[in-house]
């Protein structure tokens, strides 16, 4: 367990035993269109999924499900061990940590990094209240933990996008959430900051808590430490497993329907489109 990332104990909750996701034959329609089709797919406690997918496949869509933004038109989905129309969805977004590039635009440029982390407390764009000490305290870890520590007083718009890609990291994990979406989160990072995010990333993947799972259609951008994979193409799976089983050659061709050739290299995965 790498300690730069790792939460105490005292710090979060205990960890879900078990199943953190699963959805049985699932279809969600949007405008008398099936986006996801008769889907089946359950996430465990120590796993971490990468979802892959061209544009258009339903990844985003299908993160709406288990953010408990969209409901599906069919099937079962349980999400943290309960099921879909057995409680109060906005409970179950205040345990899911969610990452995404879209995020930063949100938050006004002038809010202080330290209150843009603590906000992820309440679910909250901005921090309304004064926070108590020990959440103050928390953040500054969070905040180390990103390699954002000297950032805590500076204004978020002053902030490089990579940066603040690591501060929605930690503003993610401030909630001490059970499960973390990250969707398209390297979006507009250039090269070096893609690269320290995904480090980031990786490093909380081998902390083993919380259980992520991580959407793009881009291969090299999957850091390492992932377990599991999940390729989708027009709503429907076209492999899943674990990862060295499913990132390969055939299942990414298949999915993206042109010839892929597929590299691994100290241990992250990177593909070529075949002339």
């Amino acid at each position: 367990m790498n300690p730069s990332i790792a939460t105490t104990s005292s710090e979060v909750r205990e960890p879900l035993t078990g199943l953190i996701l699963g959805l049985s034959n699932v279809s969600l329609a949007i405008e008398g269109r099936k986006v996801i089709r008769d889907l089946s797919w359950e996430v465990k406690e120590g796993e971490n999924w990468v979802l892959v997918g061209q544009n258009g496949a339903g990844k985003t869509t299908l993160l709406g499900i288990l953010n408990g933004y969209r409901w599906p038109s069919a099937g079962r989905a349980t999400v943290l061990g309960k099921d879909f129309g057995s409680f109060d969805l906005r409970d179950l977004r205040r345990k899911i940590g969610f990452v995404s590039s879209y995020i930063s635009d949100w938050i006004p440029e002038e809010e202080k990094v330290i209150d843009v982390v603590v906000s992820g407390r309440y679910a909250s764009i901005k921090l309304w209240k004064n926070p108590p000490p020990e959440e103050l305290a928390f953040a500054n870890r969070l905040l180390r933990r990103v390699g954002c520590g000297r950032y805590e007083g500076a204004k978020f718009g002053k902030l490089s996008q990579g940066e603040r890609q690591r501060v929605i990291i930690a503003r993610a994990l401030m909630a001490r959430p059970r499960l973390m979406a990250l969707d398209e989160p390297c979006a507009g990072l250039d090269l070096p900051g893609r690269e320290k995010f995904l480090s980031t990333i990786a490093r909380v993947a081998e902390s083993g808590s919380p259980t992520m799972i991580y959407v793009t259609h881009r291969i090299e951008e999957i850091p390492a430490g992932f377990t599991h994979a999940l390729l989708l193409r027009e709503g429907r799976v076209t492999a899943k497993g674990r990862i060295e089983q499913v990132l390969n050659s055939r299942n990414l061709s298949r999915c993206f329907q042109v010839p892929i050739t597929v590299r691994k290299w100290r241990n992250r995965y990177y593909a070529l489109v075949d002339d």
